[in-house]
């Protein structure tokens, strides 16, 4: 068994060292004399590591990729989505953070356990109801709180926001979110204790001249199953190999050349006024703009590629390639 020294012997030796009458190494007393300390406060845990931050990182980005397709056909006017930030913060600093009023959703994240919240700030969601309304996107310029017509066209947002999250996340997981309540007053909203630690993600919407914020409030206990898959998803896509890189340009290539394009052969066109075109009877004769000595426009999804010289084969209209527009 070792021998333990004595409180005296202890002291015998720090006196001796002090002294200088017993050597020690220079790294052991640069030590003493500098201790290596490090800040941490209890009370926000950094529980994500940097992997799995870089991770979240190219999935909420795919999401505001989603996003910012989904919305300008349903809104008629340009939308673009930017990811500002993620951050680690507890549960309260979030709450007291949101502004009132506020449109806020509590998402069950079903098959994972547990709810998120999101927060889409009233600069984005009035310009968005006027929009679906009829107008032209404009904001308030005092906050208040919706009426029921128009948290069923936020709640008709929120959902094509769900399907948009859901189509960025499906190779990692399949998600059957749904909306459990809307609420105006952050201060009701109590998903998980306010100690707990949660992510936060800040988007900044683009709606025509108008622009809001979007927030994602996610608790870390929601996300913890998957978080090793969302590191291993972040590094396998940083490491692929160039041979998985060729073999995916090569699918990608494939399904391109499968892909299929309108193809128009434009004779020629007229301009009628209106009252012409409705008097128009069978067997009537429309002169076109062109001439037959000129060659004819051919269109591939809707923009000029070929021109041609009309013809026939067999029992069938054709026509023959001239030559290639370079646009």
């Amino acid at each position: 068994m070792a021998d333990i020294l004595s409180q005296d012997e202890v002291d015998l030796l720090l006196n001796a060292v002090s002294e200088g009458e017993l050597e020690v190494g220079e790294q052991e007393q640069k030590a003493l004399e500098e201790p290596h300390l490090m800040t941490y406060d209890f009370r926000r845990p950094e529980r994500v590591s940097k992997e799995q931050l870089k991770g979240l990182q190219s999935l909420f980005e795919a999401f505001a990729r989603e996003l910012s397709i989904a919305f300008p056909p349903f809104l008629r006017t340009v939308v673009r989505v930017d990811l500002v930030s993620i951050d680690q913060l507890t549960y309260d600093e979030f709450i007291l953070s949101v502004a009132r009023p506020t449109c806020l959703s509590v998402i069950n994240m079903a098959p994972l356990e547990g709810n998120a919240v999101l927060e889409l700030s009233p600069a984005m969601v009035f310009p968005i109801v006027d929009r679906v309304l009829g107008g032209s996107g404009v904001s308030l310029s005092e906050p208040r709180e919706l009426t029921e017509i128009e948290n069923r066209i936020v709640m008709r947002i929120v959902m094509m926001i769900l399907d948009s999250w859901r189509r960025s996340w499906e190779q990692l997981i399949e998600f059957r979110q749904s909306v459990v309540t809307q609420e105006s007053d952050p201060l009701i909203v109590q998903i998980v204790a306010g100690s707990e630690m949660v992510v936060l993600v800040g988007y900044e919407v683009h709606l025509g001249e108008q622009s809001g914020a979007m927030n994602m409030c996610i608790p870390l206990m929601v996300l913890n199953p998957i978080l090793d898959q969302i590191s291993q998803q972040a590094h396998y896509t940083r490491k692929m190999s160039a041979a998985t890189a060729a073999h995916m340009r090569e699918v990608i290539t494939r399904t391109n050349l499968r892909a299929e394009v309108p193809v128009e052969v434009i004779l020629g066109t007229a301009e009628l006024p209106l009252d012409e075109i409705a008097q128009l009877q069978v067997g009537d004769i429309v002169q076109l703009d062109s001439s037959p000595d000129e060659p004819i426009r051919i269109t591939v999804g809707g923009i000029q590629r070929f021109r041609a010289q009309p013809g026939r084969r067999g029992e069938q209209s054709a026509v023959q390639l001239s030559s290639v527009v370079r646009n």
